[in-house]
């Protein structure tokens, strides 16, 4: 570990430091972009000694000077790299030594605290760049979720568990009832130190989406649009989902309508049983970047209100898959993953199936949920189809 006694690398023969971008400044720049030969450099005042200042050094570029300028990366993200310099300036910024250092050299209190911006006004920020750019990052935390190594079987599960969720956020509609192999998206390199699991875009294939005959009219673009706007509808529920538990309003009437939405959610957050003690989700809207955290005592209320929706009164949503005449019912693929056979009264279903066809539709039901190994039952009570603008009245 690094101390001011280490016999320095060199002293740059007096080099003058010169900041040409100020990031963070208090009595002097504390956090600064410069360059030095030809090293494009990210400087943080650490500490000063014996009338000399410290300051941690990494190499950087615009894409990550930009990203934690506009709050969408932590000051830790920023410096979160292998190696690093520790520079020694006196008054005048002229360089009185240097050290090399990797990251294990370095005293942990030089590091900013994990998930704080640039900037007091703003919001938790992502701890790297394959989260700031995501469609969609999901970060675990836990003791044995660490930079040196995670377990095989626990790395497996989350991959599991986060390509389940993933899937079921943002396939677009149109392909809810397809094979698996017209949809796919693109992650960044896993992360460790935590894990982190990013998407960066969809992928389609389109020679198979082509075959099906009532998927001919949409084109890629048309594709790309509904991930992303499954992805905003995503990180608009986690924000509303966040600010009512911190408000203390997740009644029974907030759990109810949203009752897909939150079994999704829980399938992924931690248990009590868990090695994972938070999940953060990053996602990209159409304001900038949306961090939520859910630390495993927050998780606790989610877990408990779907596991007492069995015999209650929810709100299903999801993708028709199955009409059946004879028992006044259709089969749906709700948002959360599960096959739901719906039961209406002769009535409402006529009145539902009467002169259109409702087979690959999206629709919003609310009944009695029982829940079952394979295929859970709704009583449905009434419904909603969604408007032209996409929107259930």
């Amino acid at each position: 570990m690094w101390d001011i006694r280490t016999p320095p690398a060199g002293d740059l023969n007096q080099v003058v430091v010169d900041p040409v971008e100020t990031l963070y400044e208090f009595d002097g720049p504390l956090i600064f972009r410069t360059t030095i030969g030809m090293v494009d450099l990210l400087m943080s005042k650490v500490t000063a000694v014996r009338q000399v200042s410290i300051f941690l050094a990494c190499q950087t570029d615009d894409r990550t000077v930009q990203a934690l300028r506009a709050g969408r990366l932590s000051v830790f993200g920023a410096f979160d790299k292998a190696s690093y310099w520790l520079i020694a300036l006196d008054e005048a910024f002229q360089v009185k030594a240097y050290w090399n250092c990797s990251k294990a050299d370095v005293p942990k209190r030089f590091f900013a605290k994990p998930g704080l911006g640039l900037f007091h006004w703003q919001k938790e920020a992502p701890d790297s760049l394959e989260q700031a750019f995501a469609l969609l990052a999901i970060k675990f935390k836990g003791a044995e979720l660490t930079e040196s190594g995670i377990p095989f079987g626990k790395l497996k599960r989350l991959v599991d568990q986060s390509f389940e969720t993933v899937r079921k956020l943002l396939t677009p509609p149109q392909l809810a009832n397809t094979k698996s192999s017209t949809f796919d998206l693109e992650v960044a390199p896993l992360k460790f130190a935590s894990l982190v699991v990013a998407v960066r875009e969809p992928v389609f294939n389109m020679p198979a989406i082509r075959r099906i005959k009532a998927l001919d009219s949409y084109s890629e673009e048309d594709l790309e649009n509904a991930v992303q706007l499954r992805g905003r509808e995503f990180a608009e529920k986690l924000v509303d989902v966040q600010s009512r538990l911190r408000r203390q309003e997740f009644d029974d009437a907030y759990t109810r309508e949203n009752f897909a939405f939150l079994d999704l959610l829980a399938s992924i957050l931690p248990d009590e049983d868990s090695y994972v003690s938070s999940v953060e989700f990053n996602a990209s809207t159409a304001t900038g970047l949306t961090t939520v955290v859910f630390e495993k005592d927050t998780a606790r209320s989610i877990h408990q209100t779907v596991q007492g929706a069995d015999g209650r009164r929810v709100v299903e949503t999801g993708i028709v898959s199955g009409v059946t005449v004879k028992s006044s019912s259709i089969r749906i693929q709700s948002i959360r993953g599960k096959d739901v056979t719906c039961i209406f009264d002769k009535d409402m279903f006529d009145e539902l199936t009467g002169g259109q066809n409702v087979l690959h539709r999206r629709i919003s039901l609310t009944g009695v949920l029982t829940r079952r190994p394979r295929r859970d039952l709704l009583e449905v009570e009434n419904y909603r189809l969604p408007n032209d603008q996409g929107i259930f009245a």
